[in-house]
C-alpha cells in the first residue's frame, strides 16, 4: 500500500509556504516514509543519534501501532542525516514520557539536491509492534528553521491547529 500527500501548513491547515510531498508505504515487513523538502536552509541542530533533532530543520513521523493514541514511536530524520527515534507515552494533559530506543532500528537517507532535500526512512513492522488487525496511525510533519529559528515553520500530514505536533487525535488511519 502507498499513499501520498502535500504537507500543510500545520497551525493554520493553509497550504505550505515550503512545499513538502511525503509518500508512505507499507510493506509485508516495513513502513517508509519517503519527504521531498523544497527550499530548505539544511540547518540540523542534532549531530549525534537521540540528540535534539527537532530544534532544527527535520522530516518527522509519530507512528501509533496499538490503537490507543497514548503510546506511539516518534521518529525524525535531519538533513544531516541524524536520527531521533523514541517511544512517547502521552497521557494527554500536555505530559509526555519519553522513552529513548538504544539501539536505532531506523533505517534513513538523506540526498541535498540543490536547494531542496529528500529524506528517506523505513522501519521494520516487528519493532514498532505492528498487528494487521490494528492497523497503523500516524502523522508526518517537516519543520523548516530557515537557517535555526526553532519550529518557525511547521507542517504536516494532518493539521491540528496547535504549536506541538503531540496531538495524536490528529493521527490518521493508513
Amino acid at each position: 500500500m502507498t499513499i501520498s500527500k502535500k504537507l500543510r501548513n500545520y497551525r493554520t491547515g493553509d497550504p505550505a509556504k515550503f512545499e513538502t510531498d511525503v509518500t508512505v508505504t507499507l510493506t509485508d515487513t516495513h513502513l517508509t516514509f519517503d519527504f521531498y523538502c523544497k527550499n530548505s536552509k539544511f540547518y540540523s541542530a542534532g549531530q549525534t543519534y537521540n540528540s535534539d533533532v527537532f530544534n532544527g530543520d527535520a522530516c518527522e513521523a509519530f507512528i501509533c501501532t496499538d490503537g490507543s493514541l497514548k503510546h506511539y514511536f516518534e521518529i525524525e530524520v535531519a538533513p544531516n542525516n541524524c536520527v531521533f527515534l523514541m517511544k512517547i507515552t502521552n497521557n494527554g494533559n500536555g505530559d509526555l514520557i519519553l522513552d529513548p530506543i538504544d539501539e536505532c532500528f531506523v533505517v534513513s537517507e538523506v540526498e541535498i539536491c540543490g536547494d531542496d532535500y529528500k529524506c528517506k526512512f523505513t522501519v521494520p513492522l516487528d519493532k514498532i509492534g505492528y498487528d494487521k488487525e490494528k492497523g497503523i496511525l500516524f502523522n508526518a510533519f517537516r519543520i523548516e528553521t530557515e537557517g535555526g529559528i526553532s519550529d518557525k515553520n511547521l507542517f504536516a500530514w494532518q493539521p491540528a491547529c496547535s504549536n506541538t505536533f503531540h496531538c495524536p487525535e490528529f493521527f490518521v488511519k493508513l
